[in-house]
Order: C-alpha cells, then sequence, then structure tokens
C-alpha cells in the first residue's frame, strides 16, 4: 500500500470541471459527467498538467556560467566542435563532458555526466571523430564528436585514469596513465586490453607526440618522478630527458619537423627543439595548463599572471592579462574561435582585440557559496569558490564578475542576503584572506579589516554599516564599530569552535540580538544583546552541526539548520524545537516571508514548507537531490534563488511560493478533506466562505494538478485518477483577501 498525501488550496477563479484518468470531463460540484460536445468552461485545467516550462515549477539554470574545468579538446579537423572536462572538489558532486558547436561561445552536456573528468584529447588524425575522456572511474570514448560515450573496457572500466595519449596515425596505440603510483598502461588494439610499461614512480601528467614521427612520445611525470619521458618505439620503452619538476603540459610543433617540445611544470615553460635532448626555461612561473598552438601563435597561462603569447615559436614570449581576473588555470585548447583557457571558474575566450572574456554561457558548474538579492536596485549577486563576486542586472539571465579590488578569492557569505535586511547600497563578504566592504553593489571592493584570515560569516547593522561582525572559520567572532579600523573579540563561545555562521534579529525587549552557530559548537546557538561583546548559549538543539541561522521579523522566531534538520525557536533563540518531518544536514534556510520556510539540504536539495516547519515537502525539481548551499528570494514572493554546490545559481518562479499558509485567513472557518484517507475521490468541504472562491490543488513539486471555483456554502470534489502519482499535495482555497490551506493523504 502505498501513502499519498494531499493538500488542497482554494482561490477565487472561474473553472467547474475536471478529467478523470480516462479523460471524461466531471462536474467539480456534482461529481457527474458532463456529456461530450458541452463546451469546456473557463478556467477549466487538467488534473494532470502538462509538462512545467522551465523557469516556472522548475528550478532551472540561472548562472554565473563557470565550473571547475580540468581540460578543454578540439577535433583537428572540425575546430568548431570542443568538449571540456569538469572535475570536483567533493565527491558528491558531479563533474562530466560539455559539448560546444561553435568553437567555445556556447556549451550543452553530453551524457557523460556525474564524473570527476581528469582529462579529455582527441584521437588524431587516426580517429578524426573521437574524443576521449579519463575520469576516476573509468576511460570513456566517443566516435561521434562527444555526444554519447561508452566506457572502455579491457581493465579500464572502472580504473581511475588521470590521462590518455592516442597515437597520431595508429588507432590501436593507446597510453594510459592511472592514479596511485600504478604506473602507464598501453594497449596496441585500440583498447580491447592493455599491458603495463612501468613507470610506477609517480602519476602522469602530460602527453605529447610528433606528428611527422609518431613512434616518438614525450609524458610528463610528477610524485616521486618530477621529469619528462620520451619514448621512441610509440610507447613501449621510456627514458628521461628532462626538465626536473612537477609536470603539466607537453606540446610539440606542429609537424614536429623541427624537433620542438614545449613542457609546462611548476617551475614555468620549458623549451626544447632537439626532441628533448637538451632544455631551455624561458618562462617562470607555475603552470598547470598545457601550452597550446593556435594560428601560428603559441599560449601558455601562468598561474597568477595571466596567459603569455608567443609569435615566433617560443623564443620570446609576452605577457597578456587584458580581461583576466582568474588565476588557477588547469587547460587550454585551439577552437575555431581562437585560443580557450580553462579556469577553476569556467572558459576564458581570447577575443581578436586581443583581450580575455568568460564564456557566461556554457558550464554551469560553478561553486557558489553566498547569494544576494538587491531588490531595489534589481541586483542578483553570487559569491564563489576562487571565483569572488558576480553580478547579474537581468535575474541570472546574464552575469558579470564584480571583483575589482577583490579578485578570484573564495567568498563564503554575502550580507546583506536581501533588501529585507537592509535598503542601501552596501555590501560585505566574508573571504578566505578577510572581510571586504562594497560601497557600490559589488563595482569596488575595499578591505574591512581582518586581512589574510579565513573568515566564514560577516553582517552588518542595518543602521549603521559600520558596525559589523564577522565569524573566523577557524574559530571566534570579531567586532567592529568603525568599519574594520580596529576588531574587539568577543566573549561567552566555545574555544575551537569551527565555521561560524551570524544572523542579525530583534531582541524581546527591543534592540538587536545577534545570533552565532557553528559547525562544531556542541550544537548551539548563541545570542548576543549587548552588540557581540558577550554571548549567552540557548537550549534545546541536538546533533553536531548548525551551519545556518534565519530569523523571522517581527515575530520572534528563528530558525536553524543542523546536521539532523530544521529547529525553530519562538522566543528569539532562548529555546529549541525541531521542526516535525525535517532531517539530514541543512545548509540554508529561508523564512523571511508569509509561512514558507525554505531549507538548503546537503543531499536531498530543497524541501518546502508552507506553514513555517510543520510539514516539509520536496521542491527539487531540476536540481535533484544535491547539495544546496543558498537561498534567497528575488524580485518578489514568487521566485527563489539558490546555490547549487557544483551547479551553478539555480532560479524557481512559482506561484505556489506565494501561498500564505497557516491558519486560516479572514472569512474562513476550515478546509477539509473527506474520506480521509482516501482511495478514491476526495470531497472538500470550505466553511465560514462568504463569496466566490478558486481550489488550487498542487502536487509535491509544487505544480498545479487541480483548479475548480467553490461557491458560497463551500463544497467540491476531486478524483485523482488513477495517473496521479504518490507524493505530497497541498490544497489551497482563495477568495479576496481571505485564505485557507489543508492537507489530505490518499492511500490506495
Amino acid at each position: 500500500m502505498s501513502l499519498l498525501i494531499f493538500a488542497v488550496i482554494i482561490a477565487s477563479g472561474t473553472g467547474h470541471t475536471f478529467r478523470n484518468a480516462e479523460g471524461t470531463l466531471f462536474d467539480s460540484e456534482t461529481c457527474s459527467a458532463i456529456p461530450s460536445g458541452l463546451d469546456i468552461l473557463p478556467g477549466f485545467q487538467s488534473e494532470i498538467p502538462e509538462p512545467v516550462p522551465a523557469g516556472e515549477d522548475t528550478w532551472t539554470g540561472s548562472g554565473p556560467w563557470g565550473g571547475n574545468l580540468r581540460a578543454i579538446a578540439s577535433l583537428p579537423g572540425s575546430p568548431s566542435v570542443l568538449i571540456a572536462g569538469c572535475g570536483y572538489t567533493m565527491a558528491s558532486d558531479a563533474g562530466g563532458v560539455w559539448r560546444s558547436t561553435d568553437g567555445g561561445q556556447t556549451w550543452q552536456a553530453s551524457d557523460l555526466q556525474a564524473k570527476q573528468v581528469n582529462s579529455v584529447c582527441n584521437g588524431g588524425s587516426a580517429l578524426p571523430n573521437t574524443f576521449f575522456a579519463s575520469t576516476r572511474t573509468g576511460l570513456y570514448r566517443s566516435d561521434d564528436q562527444g555526444q554519447t560515450w561508452s566506457v572502455v573496457t579491457g581493465g579500464m572500466s572502472s580504473a581511475y585514469v588521470l590521462l590518455t595519449g592516442v597515437h597520431w596515425t595508429d588507432p590501436d596505440i593507446l597510453i594510459a596513465g592511472l592514479s596511485s603510483n600504478q604506473g602507464i598502461r598501453r594497449s596496441t588494439d585500440g583498447g580491447a586490453t592493455w599491458s603495463s610499461v612501468g613507470l610506477n614512480q609517480g602519476y602522469l601528467k602530460g602527453y605529447g607526440f610528433c606528428i611527422n614521427h609518431p613512434d616518438t612520445m614525450f609524458i610528463a611525470m610528477s610524485g616521486l618522478s618530477n621529469s619528462v619521458y620520451r619514448s621512441c618505439d610509440a610507447g613501449a620503452t621510456w627514458t628521461v630527458v628532462g626538465p626536473s619538476g612537477s609536470g603539466w603540459g607537453i606540446l610539440t610543433s606542429p609537424g614536429g619537423a623541427d624537433g620542438t617540445v614545449i613542457v609546462t611544470n611548476d617551475g614555468g615553460f620549458h623549451i626544447s627543439t632537439d626532441y628533448g635532448e637538451s632544455w631551455t626555461r624561458v618562462v617562470s612561473g607555475s603552470s598547470y595548463a598545457p601550452a597550446v598552438w593556435s594560428s601560428g601563435t603559441l599560449y601558455a597561462p601562468i598561474i597568477g599572471q595571466g596567459v603569455f603569447e608567443s609569435t615566433n615559436g617560443g623564443s620570446v614570449w609576452t605577457l597578456n592579462s587584458s580581461g583576466i581576473t582568474a588565476s588557477y588555470w588547469q587547460a587550454g585548447c585551439a577552437g575555431s574561435q581562437g585560443y580557450l583557457a580553462g579556469h577553476s571558474g569556467g572558459i576564458y575566450r581570447r577575443l581578436s582585440s586581443g583581450s580575455y572574456e568568460v564564456s557566461q554561457h556554457g558550464i554551469n558548474n560553478g561553486y557558489f557559496h553566498a547569494l544576494s538579492f538587491m531588490q531595489e536596485a534589481g541586483v542578483l549577486l553570487a559569491g564563489g569558490e576562487a571565483h569572488g563576486v558576480w553580478r547579474s542586472y537581468d535575474g541570472g539571465a546574464t552575469w558579470e564578475q564584480a571583483s575589482d579590488g577583490l579578485g578570484d578569492w573564495t567568498v563564503y557569505d554575502m550580507w546583506p542576503e536581501s533588501q529585507d535586511q537592509y535598503s542601501g547600497s552596501t555590501i560585505y563578504v566574508a573571504t578566505a584572506k578577510g572581510v571586504y566592504r562594497s560601497d557600490d553593489l559589488g563595482d569596488s571592493w575595499v578591505s574591512a579589516g581582518l586581512t589574510g584570515q579565513y573568515t566564514s560569516a560577516v553582517a552588518f547593522d542595518p543602521s549603521d554599516p559600520d558596525r559589523v561582525w564577522a565569524g573566523l572559520a577557524m574559530g571566534g567572532i570579531r567586532y567592529t564599530t568603525d568599519g574594520g579600523a580596529s576588531w574587539l573579540s568577543s566573549s561567552g563561545l566555545p574555544g575551537g569552535a569551527l565555521y561560524p555562521s551570524i544572523e542579525l534579529g530583534e531582541a524581546p525587549g527591543g534592540g538587536l540580538r545577534v545570533f552565532v552557530s557553528f559547525q562544531q559548537s556542541g550544537s548551539t546557538v548563541y545570542y548576543s544583546d549587548d552588540g557581540g561583546a558577550s554571548f549567552v548559549a540557548g537550549s534545546g538543539l541536538a546533533g553536531d552541526y548548525v551551519p545556518c541561522i534565519s530569523y523571522r521579523w517581527g515575530e520572534n522566531t528563528v530558525y536553524c539548520g543542523t546536521d539532523l534538520g530544521v529547529y525553530k525557536s519562538l522566543d528569539s533563540g532562548a529555546t529549541w524545537n525541531q521542526c516535525p518531518g525535517s532531517s539530514g544536514l541543512t545548509w540554508a534556510v529561508l523564512g523571511n516571508r508569509n509561512a514558507n520556510l525554505f531549507a538548503g539540504t546537503n543531499a536531498t536539495g530543497v524541501k518546502w514548507s508552507p506553514d513555517g516547519g510543520s510539514s516539509w515537502q520536496a521542491l527539487n525539481d531540476g536540481i535533484g537531490n544535491r547539495c544546496v548551499w543558498d537561498i534567497v528570494y528575488g524580485a518578489s514572493d514568487i521566485q527563489l534563488f539558490a546555490s547549487v554546490r557544483g551547479f551553478g545559481v539555480k532560479e524557481l518562479s512559482s506561484d505556489i511560493l506565494g501561498v500564505e499558509g497557516g491558519p486560516a485567513g479572514p472569512g474562513f472557518v476550515s478546509v477539509s478533506a473527506t474520506p480521509c484517507p482516501s482511495a478514491g475521490a476526495v470531497s472538500f468541504v470550505v466553511d465560514g466562505i462568504e463569496g466566490p472562491a478558486a481550489l488550487s490543488i498542487y502536487d509535491s513539486a509544487g505544480r498545479l494538478v487541480h483548479a475548480a471555483d467553490i461557491e458560497p456554502g463551500g463544497t467540491g470534489a476531486w478524483n485523482p485518477g488513477r495517473d496521479v502519482p504518490s507524493g505530497i499535495y497541498l490544497v489551497l482555497v482563495r477568495s479576496g483577501e481571505a485564505s485557507a490551506s489543508s492537507r489530505f493523504v490518499l492511500m490506495r
């Protein structure tokens, strides 16, 4: 027997009809069939909804478009076709392979997702339409230009593969490097079988070949053997040729006739013009990305500097940092649109003007910890991991980096989250390098103190932006009354507690109350009524992590997310009780408007409570069971933005978000469903209705599945039919300013 929970909603409208599973049209009040040929009344909606358009009841990609780019590759004969391999920094987040057919201007997901991709490569002239992807769970191959993928067998279907290389003219010869010092594997039958060729001293990081001398290959190793190896027999045996250093990329000259080989490693760029017999370092620094030939120009990025360019084969290099704010380079490729460089935050594309720009529309795979929506200015801000701050003026359709003075430092927190908290233009962020302030909505940033310290939380007094509280990731709270010129330490907090979060609210006797929690704090929310000088502990919490707090202004109500679910306090944080039905690690709680409450979970997406935490439903269509770090309201009560770990910022716009739950409004006594539980048809009774009203039923994803009018007297009916899926349903009744809601259980 399956359990089906329904919730019913009534609002003013005009429809009186519905259809059963067989398509028969019924009258909602009499529950009698309507003869065929009669007109469908205005406002009619079928029980089983049409597919939901993107952006209505489904979370959709809203950017910023970025990602942990590990590698980029193009096809030799089709440079407009590119693939990008994405990794991730946490095991629960998917990377995958993304594909572009316009030279890197736009990107789409291939069917190889949910994989940490370490490298990608093409099949050379021997396999002109083939790509290979090396992942931590196997080696994959695509023979249709990256659209579909299949795993390579022969012992490689579950191997942790770091890098793969292909013989330029012989499609049967493949080279692969494995992790954990397992060395190099070689195949001479197209990947059907593999044999070890040794070199178990380290990790394969770079691969190159000579096109005009295809049996001559080079590999870069890191680990116990930090050097370059050369093979003259198509990979059967290898010898050290240098240079020393933890290698990451190898490039041979187009054609290979002049013997030029370029190696990028943690010492910079090294060039050999005699097939590796001797080497010269031409640029110092550290590079994790390979050098790339594109239209006769050499490109090679250096961490923390930019991209070095050479037009004379590598003898002279010029630094180009125009338009570049990124620092951690991992990939490079030549496409039909010119040179592209992969960064932990996405893809940079070199323009014909010589400057670089981020490919903003593409790989929505970034890590964004904090969001802020400034409604008065219509600005959405996102703070990310190695991304700095990004800004959107059109609700997330397009983005620009807004990190002048801030750089690409990781942003862990941002205040205010919304203009419910503050209506000005000042913004503070907590970063891995201290606290920063902007007074122009992100146009420019200046240090606000705690320079060089790892900060995880920040908030400021809405009436005095110079009065700021900051949390140190390794423990402790600091506060300032002079905009960061000087900082003081708080007392009454546990020593060694990690990763604090901060929220502001109203003290019961008036004034500002500061709330603080930790991820290792003995399961307690602390509060201060003296500006943060001293704190006292609340009681009633369980668990070990309390990563977030949300205050509902005007009600002395506070919510917090813990590793056991959502807790609620009705006395401004003094005592706490767990919200029924909530469970699991919760990173974000949003409960500032209506009776709606939203929880961003670690492994189940977003959960929604329409009644202040008394009951919960999943609200994760479009994001699935992924980790959600932050949630904020957008321009209205029906728009939400969520930062989804590894998948950027997602948007949800739905009328159901504006539903006022909880007790019935004026003019209603109750709305009930009978029988309860039911195995079929359901009748609804609304007591106290004073005029026409509309009844609406929503499924667990917030999609409207039935709508009907309710006349004074307050009765209605619904036959869900056999095709209605199991789940939680909300019933809403609206008439003018009045509304009421309830739930219903169907057992089949």
